[in-house]
């Protein structure tokens, strides 16, 4: 799948971690070494496809000294997997689409737009979570339909329920994730 080394540095993460944010690129192929294929996983999981989710590891990757660089990152293996699942969630929402590299627009970005994927980065994982908390049925539906982009009917013919079924749980599902989101403040 990824090329990968045989052996990896004894260093814990979060030295590696360290030493990426004092700009040691060799730090970043350890950690490569380490998750890739666990990310590839991940995107295996949410994508279904083996092109898009090597993609998305490599996005991760690419991002990693920037994101490592706003956020303090006390363990990393769970961070980096929110990290991934949310870049795919992205990916299946249509949110991330491959552009041609264009230097006069890169040159134009600013620290802002780190932020702004960060803010986007923890309002997917509370998201997340509040799918997680629904009733079986109701996340059943609410995945099938917005995360992968199926028509009521898929979705009847995908879980078994009939049409009316599919329309409750997606209806009492938006209900109940903007009640708990909105009693948790987001």
């Amino acid at each position: 799948m990824f090329l990968r080394r045989k052996a990896t540095a004894p260093l814990p993460d979060e030295d590696l971690l360290l030493r990426i944010r004092g700009g040691d690129r060799s730090s970043l192929g350890v950690l490569w070494d380490r998750y890739a294929h666990l990310l590839y996983g991940v995107g295996m999981k949410y994508l279904k496809d083996p092109e898009r989710s090597k993609d998305t590891v490599l996005d991760v990757f690419e991002a990693l000294p920037a994101l490592l660089a706003k956020h303090e990152v006390r363990v990393f293996r769970p961070w980096v997997h929110a990290v991934m699942r949310n870049r795919c969630l992205l990916v299946l929402r249509g949110a991330t689409r491959a552009t041609p590299f264009d230097e006069a627009a890169a040159a134009g970005m600013v620290e802002d737009d780190a932020d702004d994927r960060l803010m986007h980065e923890v309002t997917l994982q509370r998201l997340e979570a509040a799918i997680d908390a629904l009733k079986e049925g109701q996340r059943e539906c609410i995945r099938l339909f917005y995360l992968e982009h199926l028509s009521y009917q898929q979705v009847s013919e995908r879980t078994g329920h009939d049409l009316e079924q599919v329309r409750s749980h997606l209806q009492n599902g938006r209900r109940n994730l903007r009640l708990q989101l909105e009693r948790h403040g987001h």
